[in-house]
Parts: structure tokens; sequence; C-alpha cells
């Protein structure tokens, strides 16, 4: 019986591990195993109490001996597989393989199939990846190489007489075939100690019980309880360890569930002797006896905690639901505030958009109004126009009558009187152009008002012409025809009309003309409403350079509002660039091109400049 040493902390872990194969049910104490040794009543191991310079010296003492044991292992299989060559060599010879490389390769290959076969075995549990077939393969050959050597030996010895069996020389010479048949024995016993502290050590190191297995002993003892585990282990895949602890907490609850009524109706009833047999029931699956008297306070114990923990869950899931729903509510109410966020947006805008939609249809109102106030002054000027006409008409009817009769008494005066009119309409000609050059340079934007205007005076002018050859053939027929004085005075009362109605008509042009003005300045003062100031200020100075084109700085400043030397300075560039492309006839700024560019007249108020 071997026995394995093993550090503090190893002995510990594995007995952790190794205590996994017992039943969950919490005792008074921890029970005593058979590979635990103990020291006192506590149960300490003995390991765990041992010094560090005592394992030190293990240590130092086991590692000559490892060292020692590879010495002379890889000596004795260095004989062995060299005594077995030289024997499957010779025999070789004999079998068939002839005196060629035939009998040299031979036995290399016996025995290297051999020894390939028991390393990858090691390998593999190294890696605890072990093939049982594997190690039987390996077996199986070392026990070939055996009957081979001894079948080599049996040759040998019966070449000295007649040819005996295998059989019958392991009778008459058993030493000599038992010799050749150690050497591989002694090589399979070495890898099998090997082989199993390469498997412990492996175990080891990845934290798996070393006892995970089952055993003989385990088929033999308790097979149906065995062949529990097994069946456990293979069909719902899980270590030995697991389908071990599994079987026995199933047949302890099996107990349980049978003999619970009774014992918890003898515990209500004070009869504490109910628990003396629950040892002797547990016993057959490793309980001690105080787990076993413990187990029904343990199932209890388990009975509460699966009760606290279903209402733990219990209890979770209805946060979980309060929490699902509050979130719920939190994003209802969230997405409420943003609907109504949205709908005020909404009705702010349609607000917005009625209140934009009122102001232009306000505007176009405006628009319209103005357009019909426009449309009403021209249908007034009109109409007062051909009222005055109509009174001209009138009054000129009455006044040939007039003058018709006073025709004979101014008769001595005529030509003094036709050259007071004829100066007086040479006075009122020059008066009339000169307030044409005034107007063609305050106002060129009505050019075409004004030359209309003066079409009509030029008119009048020519009617009074008329009318003044006609009062003179009336007089020259008064002094002629003194008998037809009353005819002759009616004639030139006529034409002392007509001249007057010549004068009413060039009253009315001189009208018509204002109003055009008037027009021409409300529409280009409508333009000038989209300019900024600096616009405005150009044209401004525009217009003192176009009625005095050597005009200085002073008078630039006091016509722009005192403006400094530097900013009258830029708006007379930029008067001068306004000019040259135009002005005031077109206005590159604006829209329209002014009727009128200088001051604006309206009757009945003083004269503004723009």
């Amino acid at each position: 019986m071997s026995t394995t040493t093993m550090e503090p902390e190893t002995r510990t872990a594995a007995e952790t591990r190794r205590s996994a194969g017992r039943p969950t049910i919490p005792a008074a104490t921890t029970p005593v195993t058979a590979t635990t040794a103990p020291d006192s009543a506590a149960g300490t191991p003995v390991a765990a109490d041992a010094k560090p310079d005592t394992a030190d010296r293990h240590r130092k003492l086991m590692i000559p001996l490892a060292v020692l044991a590879v010495l002379s292992g890889l000596a004795a299989a260095t004989v062995g597989f060299a005594l077995s060559y030289g024997a499957l060599r010779e025999a070789a010879v004999g079998w068939g393989f002839g005196a060629g490389w035939q009998s040299y390769a031979f036995p290399i290959g016996v025995d290297g199939l051999i020894v390939a076969l028991y390393t990858v075995d090691l390998v593999l549990a190294w890696k605890r990846m072990s093939r049982p077939w594997m190690r039987i393969a390996a077996h199986a050959v070392t026990g070939v190489t055996i009957v081979l050597n001894m079948a080599a030996a049996a040759g040998s010895a019966g070449s000295a007489g007649a040819s005996t069996g295998l059989l019958t020389a392991l009778g008459e010479h058993p030493a000599r075939l038992l010799s050749h048949a150690a050497m591989p024995i002694a090589y399979a016993l070495l890898i099998e100690a090997a082989r199993g502290a390469i498997v412990r050590v492996a175990k080891l190191e990845s934290g798996t019980w070393d006892d995970d297995r089952l055993t003989l002993a385990d088929w033999a003892l308790r097979f149906p309880t065995t062949w529990k585990i097994f069946k456990h282990a293979k069909t719902w895949p899980s270590t030995i360890t697991e389908a071990r602890t599994h079987v026995r907490e199933l047949a302890v609850y099996r107990i349980w569930l049978k003999h619970r009524q009774e014992i918890e109706a003898g515990l209500e009833a004070g009869k504490v002797g109910v628990l003396d047999r629950m040892p002797q029931l547990l016993a057959p699956y490793g309980v001690s006896v105080e787990e076993a008297r413990a187990l029904p306070e343990t199932m209890r114990e388990r009975e509460r905690q699966r009760a606290e923990d279903t209402a733990r869950a219990e209890r979770k899931r209805h946060d979980e639901e309060a929490a699902r729903e509050r979130e719920e509510k939190r994003r209802r109410e969230q997405q409420t505030r943003e609907d109504e966020r949205e709908r005020q947006r909404q009705a702010r805008e349609d607000e917005h958009a009625e209140r934009l939609a009122d102001l232009a249809a306000k505007a176009e109102e405006t628009r319209l109004a103005g357009e019909l106030a426009v449309l009403q002054a021209e249908t007034t000027g009109a109409a007062q126009a051909a009222r005055a006409t109509a009174e001209g008409a009138g009054a000129a009817a009455e006044l040939q009558a007039q003058t018709t009769l006073a025709a004979a008494r101014r008769a001595a005066t005529e030509e003094e009187r036709r050259t007071a009119l004829e100066e007086a309409a040479e006075e009122t000609a020059r008066t009339a152009e000169a307030r044409r050059v005034a107007a063609e340079a305050n106002r060129a934007a009505a050019e075409i008002e004004r030359k209309a205007a003066e079409e009509a005076a030029r008119t009048a002018r020519a009617k009074a012409d008329e009318a003044r050859a006609a009062a003179d053939q009336a007089a020259a027929k008064a002094r002629t025809e003194e008998a037809a004085q009353e005819t002759a005075a009616r004639r030139r009362a006529a034409a002392a009309d007509l001249e007057t109605a010549a004068e009413t008509e060039l009253r009315a042009a001189e009208t018509a003309r204002r109003a055009a003005e008037t027009r021409a300045a409300a529409a280009h003062a409508e333009a000038l409403a989209g300019l900024d100031v600096v616009q405005i200020k150009t044209r401004v100075a525009a217009r003192v350079l176009l009625a005095d084109p050597q005009a200085d700085g002073g008078t630039l400043a006091a016509a722009l509002g005192n403006a400094s030397p530097s900013r009258t300075s830029d708006y007379r560039k930029a008067a001068l660039g306004l000019i040259a492309q135009g002005y005031p006839e077109t206005d590159p700024d604006l829209t329209t091109t002014p009727a009128a560019a200088g001051p604006v007249h309206i009757p009945g108020q003083t004269e503004s400049t723009v």
C-alpha cells in the first residue's frame, strides 16, 4: 500500500473536494472519514499542523528518490529491451524472417510499438484525455512481447534436444522462460506507476477530486447504488462526484418523505426518541449520527428557505411588474406631454399663419384702397377739369357778348391794349418757360406730364392768339361798319370771352399739370419708401448737383442735414455715380421710373424736398 504525501494546502483542498460527495446536510460536528487522520476531537488533520521546515525536508528527500527511480527505471527498461531485442532477433531468423534486415527490424517494431503506445497513453492521461482502449492495446502488445520472448527462450532451449512446445518448455525450464518475460513485465509495471503519478498530479492541478471514479470495490460492495451512479453520470453528462451526490441526496430525501409524518407527529407530541431511528435509516448512505438526527430540522429549514426564496422571487416579480408599470406610465405621461407640446406648437403655427393671412389681407385691402384713392383723385381731377371747361365755355359766351358791346369803346386803345396783351402773353410765356426750366431742374421724373402741360399751354396761347385775331377782325369790322356796332360789339365781346376762355383753359392746364406732379410725387414717395437713408441722401445730393454742378461741400452738407466732410465726400461720389447711370430719368435702385425727381408741389401746401 503506497502513501501519498501532500502539502497542507493540497490536503485541505482535497478534503474539501472529497466532502462534496457527501449529502449536503449540516451537522453539529464534522464526521471523521477514513481518509482523515484526526489528532484531536475537532478533527483537524495532522498534515495541517506540519511545520514548513518539515515539508521542505520531505521535498528535499523525495527529489533524490524520484531521480533514482527514474534512472533505475530507464536502466531496467534499456536492459530489458536489449535482451528482448537479442532474443527476438535470433528467434526471427528461425521464424522465417531470414538473416537479412527483416530479422533486425522485427524486434525494433515490436518493442517500439510498446514504447509508442505507453507514451501516447501517458500524454493523454496528463492531458486528461485518456482512452481506455489505448491502455488495453499497450498491455496487449506487451503480452505478445512476453509470449514471443518465452517462445524464443523455449526454441533456444529445445535446440539442444527435441523441439518442445511452449507449455512443455515452461514446465521443464520455468526459470529460463520467466526470466525472458520479466523484463517486459517490469516495463509495464514502471509505466503503470508513472501513469498513476501523472494522473494524480493532473487531477490535483485541475482541482478535481482524486476519487472521482468508480472502483472495483464500489461495484462489488454495492452494485445497485453504483449502477445508479454510473447510469446518472452517463445519462445526464456529469462527473462521478456529482452523480454520487445526486443519488445519495435523492435516497436521503426519499427516506425523509417515507417517515416524515411519523417523525413530525412524534416531535409535536414531545417524543424525541423518534429521531433515534434516523441514523439507522441513513447509515447505508454515509450519513453520520449527528447529521441523521438533524435531518428533520434541516428539512424544515430547507422548506422555510424555499418558502422565503419563493416569496422573495414573488416580491421581485411584483417589484419588476410595478417598475415596468411605472416605466410604462412615465412613458405614457411623457408621450402625452410631447403630444401636448406638439399640439400647442401646431396651434401657435396655425395662429401665426392666420395672423400672417390677416396681415396679408389687410395689406391687400390697403393697396387696393390706395389704388382706389388714386383713381378717385384722377376721376375727381378730370371732373373738376370738365366743370372748369364747361364754366369757361359759359363764361366765354357771356364775355363774348360783353366784348362786342365794349368793342367800340375800346377801338381807340385797341392797339395799346393789344400791345399790352402781347407783352402780358410774352411775360406769361416767359414765366411759364422759367417755371418749366425750374421744373426740369427739380422734377425730371415728371417730364412727360410737364410736356403735356406745356402743349396744353401752347394750345391755349394759340387759342388766345386766335381770339385776339378775331377781336382785331371784329374791331376792324367795327371801324369799317359803324352801322353794325351791335354786331361788332357782340363779336368783340365774344373775342374777349374767347380770350378769357383761353386763360381759363391755361389755368386748367396748370391745374392738370400740378395734379400730374402730385401723382408722380406720390408714386416717387412710394418708390422711395423701399430705400434706406443712404440711398435717399444720395439722391438729394444728386439733385443738388443737377441743379448746381459746381456746388461746394458746404452746400451739400447743408442739404444732407449738416453731414461731416468725409460723409459729404462719399455722398458726392455716390451721387455722381448715380447721375452717370441716368438719374433722374432712370433710377437703378427703384423698380419703377419716377415721374418726377424734383421738389414735390402739392396745391395748398408748401414746397418740400425729399
